[in-house]
């Protein structure tokens, strides 16, 4: 008769060797991934690398750990196989039972489980133009990053208690984090969750669980936003003097574009042009944007960027930009949140993304969209129906 708990115990054993030797790779993959993007941020855009600085002495030594980190994930499959683990099938084992008795913290495998999720995340955030630009600091920055978001999971989660949560509100208060940018790592949690083959119900859960602080991630930049909106209903024109009128905008313009041209992160998109009649293009915009005489006569937005191929990365890193020439030239933070505010709808324009229903959509044979779907009272019931399925979803 087979005994059940050596049944058992074995499956366990290979699955806990599955897991140490998928821990590993992802320690690999992480440590090469940050490799590709240190040498990739020094390095210029285009073609040529003649004049890149590239800390030689780094990219060896980050080597050297990456050669490490290979040998031991080497020693860690040659002991799953000698062990008898590989024999079981290899590849992410997903968990088969979820009892929802335990803490999520348990649900989804503990500590070691959390840890190479974060690294995943982290891993997909510096490949993903909805976020990367949060992610994109030194190494020594990213690891400090890394250990307080897997601290604060661990204790969230219900395991032992690492980080100070009264800390998540102000450690992002000054940072544009938007429910876009909270959506896109929510997109890319579950996705890391799902590579560990975590059970489906624990990563609702553990999705569900993290929902929670989007507030505090998000309310520093939408209070600020919203102080910033306020002002700008008083009209742009008083931005537009605090920001010093004609002469303001031209030293902005300056300072910008000393920015953008020298960023390894999007100076491409300056380099064989025409800077100067950019830059020139972009004042005359910028004015009339910001509150002063309408006199841009250019072409639209949209059309001028339809080719160039910008990304939300890009644009983020463009804001930065603004941010950084702004603060540079003594400009308080509440009008740099208002110029912020006033660029940020151009987003979808330069993206090529459409906004709202296009202009065929809203009329049909004489009749509005609220008039085809009913009028008032049934907009209403809609809102109510969406609202009831929000609170059981």
């Amino acid at each position: 008769m087979v005994d059940a708990a050596k049944v058992v115990a074995a499956v366990d054993k290979t699955y806990n060797d599955i897991q140490s030797v998928k821990t590993r790779m992802m320690g690999v993959t992480g440590t090469l991934n940050q490799l590709k993007v240190a040498v990739a941020t020094a390095l210029p855009s285009g073609t040529s690398n003649q004049g890149s600085q590239i800390n030689l002495g780094f990219v060896r030594q980050e080597l050297a750990k990456a050669k490490e980190a290979v040998a031991k994930f080497k020693e860690a499959v040659q002991a799953a196989v000698d062990n008898g683990g590989a024999a079981a099938g290899g590849g992410v084992r997903r968990m088969m039972k979820d009892d929802k008795s335990r803490t999520l913290y348990e649900r989804v495998g503990g500590d070691l489980n959390i840890e190479t999720a974060v690294e995943i995340m982290f891993a997909k955030s510096l490949l993903d133009p909805r976020v990367r630009s949060f992610f994109e600091k030194n190494q020594r920055k990213m690891q400090q990053i890394r250990k307080k978001v897997y601290q604060f999971l661990s204790g969230f989660l219900g395991g032992p208690k690492l980080y100070d949560t009264t800390n998540v509100k102000p450690a992002h208060y000054h940072m544009n984090i938007t429910d876009y940018h909270f959506d896109a790592l929510m997109d890319l949690y579950g996705l890391a969750l799902g590579e560990l083959g975590i059970h489906a119900d624990a990563c609702k859960d553990f999705l569900a669980a993290l929902g929670r602080v989007r507030k505090d991630i998000t309310t520093g930049c939408t209070v600020r936003m919203e102080l910033a909106q306020k002002n700008m209903e008083k009209g742009k024109d008083g931005l537009f003097k605090r920001l010093g009128g004609e002469e303001g905008i031209n030293h902005f313009m300056e300072r910008f574009f000393d920015i953008v041209v020298v960023d390894n992160r999007i100076k491409g998109f300056f380099q064989g042009k025409d800077v100067k009649t950019i830059r020139e293009g972009a004042r005359v915009y910028f004015t009339e944007a910001l509150g002063g005489p309408k006199i841009y006569k250019g072409r639209d937005l949209a059309e001028i960027h339809k080719a160039v191929g910008v990304t939300d990365y890009d644009f983020d890193c463009f804001l930065a930009g603004m941010e950084k020439a702004l603060s540079g030239l003594g400009i308080e933070d509440e009008t740099i949140d208002e110029v912020i505010v006033t660029m940020e709808p151009v987003r979808p324009a330069l993206l090529g993304r459409a906004r709202g229903l296009a202009a065929h959509a809203k009329m049909k044979d004489g009749q509005t969209v609220l008039e085809r779907i009913g009028g008032d009272m049934n907009v209403e019931a809609i809102v109510d129906t969406m609202f009831v399925g929000l609170l059981s979803d």
